[in-house]
């Protein structure tokens, strides 16, 4: 198929004063058939209205309004998935923009890739529209295909590379067959979903600017790192990475630490939410004290080199 169907799902909480650039971006793409699913998780703000200007759209196929609040934006993503008619998804999130060729651009390589998953480079704006780098994609300078085993070993242990959903379209069958371990997820939920679907075939990356991240989300993340809960699902990621040999047997220790000394330096809400997050990544105690006797031995050698 040369021209598949995409199923495009805009998931939506109180992202009113975006979702007007949001829903236009994907209506004015240049690649035309696609489906619209907009689902909206009982905003409180004056979303609805934003929403029911696009009722009469003809890509518009579904609007759906829960009667409670989910929660949880994988419940919405799955939700999206089991509505959808196409053989690919592109989540684009409510408070993010694109170019007008995303699509184009994406479904291309991932056709020419025999692709489950196609993603391009992203960049961040402020809600006032203030341009800046976006980090994650810094070492991908050029646009390549390889497999998902591959891709996990390079490019997904130590983050999460598609760190913005409305950057990637992906297969909708196997997004299906994912295990929905990561909807019980607050944080870290993309990223270990996006490790189980890439196991399931080639993954393609566009070095291309396409995707506009609203980096105001930030403030989320500020926040699941406060309260302890990124760096506990974290533990989960890093678990499942190990499980199926991701990261090799010698490098499991040098990996543990690493964000361990990551997690000794970082804030949190309380002190029992600190305890909390060491002793799941360091049960046995052994990782702080090798990471307090290595940074103790650096103290003396700088103290004798005073000499």
């Amino acid at each position: 198929m040369n021209n598949p169907l995409v199923s495009v799902i805009i998931p939506n909480y109180n992202h009113a004063q975006f979702l007007d650039e949001r829903i236009q971006t994907v209506l004015n793409q240049t690649y035309q058939n696609f489906e619209l699913i907009i689902l909206d998780d009982k905003s409180t703000d004056n979303s609805m209205e934003v929403i029911n200007k696009y009722k009469d759209d003809s890509h518009v196929s579904e609007i759906v309004v829960n009667e409670e609040n989910s929660g949880s934006t994988f419940k919405q993503w799955h939700k999206g998935f089991e509505l959808a008619k196409g053989d690919i998804v592109w989540i684009a999130e409510s408070d993010d923009s694109c170019d007008t060729k995303l699509l184009e651009v994406l479904v291309h390589g991932y056709l020419e890739s025999n692709a489950v998953l196609a993603f391009c480079k992203s960049c961040k704006y402020d809600v006032d529209g203030n341009r800046s780098c976006y980090m994650p994609h810094d070492k991908l300078v050029n646009s390549f295909s390889m497999t998902g085993h591959n891709f996990i070993k390079e490019h997904m242990i130590q983050r999460n590379i598609v760190a913005n959903a409305s950057s990637a379209i992906f297969n909708r069958h196997a997004a299906l067959s994912v295990d929905r371990k990561y909807m019980s997820m607050q944080g870290e939920g993309d990223w270990l979903f996006w490790i189980e679907l890439m196991q399931l075939g080639n993954v393609f990356f566009c070095k291309e600017e396409l995707n506009y991240f609203r980096s105001h989300q930030i403030n989320t993340t500020k926040s699941l790192r406060y309260r302890g809960i990124s760096h506990i699902e974290h533990k989960i990621v890093f678990d499942y990475l190990v499980k199926y040999g991701y990261i090799e047997h010698s490098n499991i220790w040098k990996e543990r630490v690493r964000f361990l000394s990551f997690c000794i330096g970082d804030r949190y809400g309380s002190r029992a939410i600190r305890r909390k997050v060491l002793n799941i990544w360091d049960k046995n105690r052994l990782g702080r004290l090798y990471i307090c006797a290595k940074n103790f031995a650096r103290f003396l050698l700088s103290v004798w080199d005073l000499f």
